[in-house]
């Protein structure tokens, strides 16, 4: 096998586990939740309504130093392939990545999507500007072009322990 063939099918497996986790699950219920698995990955998910899109997806894939944000399902005003900023923010913490607008192959809705290199360092300068964000005391505003949507922090707290543990190695925030 040669090496650019095995290189070739590792960035297409990486890019499979990359997609699965962040589309809506039949049966996905209403609010906050987190899914791990035991290569260091983390994904962070937040649904408005029982089987609907999961409007805010922030995953950590350790194995691969990459962090990544991914929406769908939100009317942005943004046309596709166009450069965006997707933005979090509670009173005065923000967080915000400049990613890429995109459509949804399998449902044609609309998508933000960055990827980010992130090691333990690059982990820990994310961390220090989105916990904030995160543990306050909420609602957390997310915008998007024309976009915004309250998030509501009930519920949060158990998920996001688990991502911070497994994602960010139990960063805390001052």
């Amino acid at each position: 096998m040669s090496r650019s063939f095995m290189m070739m099918t590792i960035l297409v497996g990486n890019l499979l586990a990359l997609v699965h986790p962040v589309k809506a699950d039949q049966g996905d219920k209403a609010g906050w939740t987190v899914t791990t698995d035991p290569r260091k990955r983390a994904f962070l998910y937040y649904v408005p309504a029982d089987n609907g899109s999961r409007v805010l997806t922030i995953g950590c894939l350790r194995d691969v130093d990459s962090f990544t944000v991914y929406s769908v399902g939100l009317n942005t005003g943004i046309s596709q392939d166009s450069k965006a900023t997707l933005r979090l923010s509670n009173g005065a913490a923000q967080y915000a990545v400049d990613g890429t607008v995109g459509s949804d192959q399998a449902t044609g809705t609309q998508t933000f999507d960055i990827d980010i290199d992130a090691d333990a360092a690059g982990r820990r300068k994310i961390a220090a500007r989105l916990l904030p964000v995160l543990t306050g005391r909420g609602p957390i505003a997310l915008s998007l072009g024309t976009a915004e949507l309250a998030l509501p922090t009930s519920g949060l707290a158990a998920p996001l322990g688990r991502f911070n543990q497994v994602c960010l190695g139990g960063s805390r925030h001052d």
